[in-house]
């Protein structure tokens, strides 16, 4: 069996990246000898269920991370490297020339529009560019929608492992344990893209007429955003329930207690072609999977899942009246539970990580 290692853009641990948890688990299962080389706030070695966990303080000089981790990469003796998203994709170039070693690169964005609108159009031109010339060179591209493979066909072979929960951490028998209560639960960064400033001041209407409670799972990362957030919830009286960053095996049990799950990604530009636009987030499959509807961002996709399931309803996620209208509706009509159990049943036949893993076993063979 093959030493794998595995090479992180950001943070795996805090929060912590349940797509590169759920492929290391994959290729260790299948018998490989898996390592994760991550940036982290501290240099430290660790271990989760026998995959080895190795951070790099990202204290230091512009570029000292990825200093710290291609030394690594190239120290381990690995059989195969396995990177994820952007900064690794340039390591990749670095790692081939230097080990002849093959790569595979698991892309989770829509990189030129998200560099566009993070960073602006230099960064976004770079990564045009760095596309062309590093993603022909790799063995295998790996992503997470048919869009974006198709976008990436374009320069190398490309296999789509859709970013579905893993059932094994979603059991389904939390539902009849745990009595749902009025609880609105949203899971996911803190980002007003996110959707954060509209729900709170969706809550703000809602409890008006409603005693709701919202529990939000996730961590901030804007310091002023915090700021305005905590402020507003507590101006409000909204009693807005902040747990904070929850390690990805430990998110069943909120999202079970939920009655409804929130999802508004919020497209500013208003084109599909938006990567909010089309963006389909795993929280969706997460929601449904413990048996909790939810009221998505009008995407024609999640749309599609809302409507053959019966599991929920798709809003403007920028129209707190229609957001706030919906939600009453909802819990005014008493059929959440019916809605849930559809939901289910739904994504358990057809949306689990379980059902594409063996096409990543089978790349890995190949390619060692």
């Amino acid at each position: 069996m093959a030493k794998i290692g595995i090479i992180c853009d950001r943070e795996f641990l805090e929060p912590f990246d349940q797509r590169v948890y759920k492929s290391a688990v994959t290729m260790a299962e299948a018998g490989h000898e898996v390592e994760i080389l991550t940036p982290h706030h501290t240099t430290k070695k660790s271990s989760i269920n026998d995959i080895k966990i190795k951070c790099f303080s990202k204290k230091g000089p512009v570029g000292i991370v990825s200093f710290r981790l291609i030394k690594e990469a190239l120290n381990e003796d690995y059989d195969l490297y396995y990177c994820h998203e952007f900064d690794p994709l340039i390591y990749a170039l670095i790692l081939k020339k230097m080990t002849g070693k093959p790569i595979i690169w698991d892309c989770h964005e829509y990189l030129v529009p998200m560099k566009r609108e993070l960073q602006g159009n230099l960064a976004a031109t770079f990564t045009d560019i760095m596309l062309k010339i590093v993603a022909p060179k790799l063995d295998h591209i790996i992503t997470v929608d048919n869009d974006l493979g198709k976008q990436l066909s374009r320069y190398n072979r490309v296999t789509v492992l859709p970013n579905y929960p893993n059932l094994k951490y979603f059991d389904s028998k939390l539902n009849k344990k745990i009595k749902r209560e009025n609880e609105i639960i949203y899971v996911g960064g803190l980002t007003r893209k996110r959707g954060l400033k509209i729900m709170l001041r969706t809550m703000k209407l809602v409890r008006e007429k409603k005693d709701l409670k919202l529990t939000i799972v996730g961590g901030f990362e804007d310091s002023k955003l915090e700021k305005w957030a905590i402020e507003y919830d507590k101006k409000n009286n909204l009693s807005i329930n902040w747990k904070g960053w929850v390690e990805y095996r430990q998110l069943a049990p909120l999202i079970s207690k939920a009655s409804l799950g929130l999802s508004l990604l919020q497209n500013d530009s208003g084109k599909i072609e938006d990567r909010y636009g089309r963006g389909f987030p795993t929280k969706v499959f997460e929601y449904l999977m413990m048996g909790t509807p939810l009221i998505c961002h009008d995407n024609p996709d999640v749309k599609k899942i809302l409507n053959l399931g019966k599991c929920g309803k798709c809003v403007n996620p920028s129209d707190i009246n229609a957001i706030s209208k919906c939600i009453l509706q909802l819990f005014d009509e008493g059929n959440l539970e019916e809605m849930g159990e559809n939901g289910r049943k739904f994504v358990i036949d057809k949306f689990t990580w379980e059902r594409n893993e063996r096409e990543l076993v089978k790349i890995v063979k190949k390619l060692t």
